[in-house]
């Protein structure tokens, strides 16, 4: 009889310890993301580039990089009026600079990390993002074309047409409502971004 109290007391305390280790696992774990649920899009008076050597030309910094972290991760800042109306919005995003293609001179030649501005933010489960940008993802190495604003940041331009990712594209690269002349163009732009930077 003691002896079966005794495995009873064991596999008990087994059983506690097992629960105790599952329940700290989980606890230790992210939360899987909650979906975006809706998308806003608003249209801007952006100048856009179609041609590479213009975008070149205008861009202050060229680099290959990529975002350090999940987009749900990144600061959204959203800005509104007096009244509650939404005034201003973007991401700033984490980059590691593999590469600099071309730089101001005030830019050190060894810098490797970034926080830059992408015209995309969430608040909850909607997204706001200006002419159907798609924001970068993480890891995905791209080319980028980067201007400073009036504050001292560094911001994507040209839109989608600004970053180019050096795996080819994918659903990240363009809007999911792009028509097919719209793939083809941003194929072709891609095609001399790669082509100019021989990053075949």
């Amino acid at each position: 009889m003691f002896f079966f109290k005794r495995k009873v007391v064991l596999v008990s305390l087994f059983v506690l310890a097992i629960s105790a280790v599952a329940i700290a696992y989980a606890s230790g774990q992210s939360k899987p993301d909650l979906p975006i649920h809706k998308v806003v899009n608003l249209s801007a008076n952006s100048l856009t580039f179609h041609e590479i050597d213009k975008l070149d030309a205008f861009a202050e910094l060229i680099v290959i990089g990529y975002a350090t972290e999940d987009f749900r991760d990144r600061e959204h800042v959203i800005t509104a009026f007096d009244d509650g109306t939404m005034q201003s919005f973007h991401t700033n995003t984490n980059i590691k600079i593999e590469k600099i293609l071309k730089k101001p001179k005030d830019f050190p030649s060894d810098q490797n990390e970034l926080t830059i501005i992408e015209p995309v933010s969430l608040e909850g489960d909607v997204k706001y993002t200006v002419d159907d940008y798609v924001e970068l993802q993480k890891g995905d190495k791209s080319v980028l074309f980067l201007m400073k604003n009036s504050f001292g940041d560094y911001g994507l331009i040209n839109d989608n047409l600004g970053k180019f990712s050096l795996e080819g594209i994918s659903q990240y690269s363009v809007p999911q409502s792009s028509t097919v002349e719209e793939l083809s163009e941003y194929g072709t732009f891609r095609d001399s971004v790669m082509e100019k930077y021989h990053l075949n």
